[in-house]
């Protein structure tokens, strides 16, 4: 997640631009859809204000699992493509079931 970037002045000067056609559209959509936009906007204040209290080098970690090539090897032809699924999973459940 980018960390959001602080409020200079440059950025307020381009908010107050924005913010006469943001409630221009916004008041063109019927209610149901500015609650949607209301809910939304909510939403990122609230990502935006997580992301100001984590530490600049705190980023969710990713674990990343390794397979070796002789384990990779060995799962070859194990799922064959083609074939009838329906009497493949006919005989499924007849073999759990104990019927023929």
């Amino acid at each position: 997640m980018v960390a959001p970037t602080p409020v200079t002045a440059k950025s307020k000067a381009r908010a107050a631009r924005f913010r006469p056609e943001l409630l221009r559209v916004f008041d063109g959509l019927p209610l149901p859809q500015q609650k949607e936009v209301l809910n939304f906007a909510r939403f990122l204040r609230q990502q935006a204000r997580a992301a100001e209290s984590l530490p600049a080098t705190a980023q969710p970690q990713i674990e990343l699992r390794t397979a070796s090539a002789t384990t990779l090897v060995a799962l070859t032809n194990l799922v064959h493509l083609g074939g009838d699924a329906i009497a493949d999973t006919e005989a499924l459940y007849d073999n759990d079931t104990g019927r023929n």
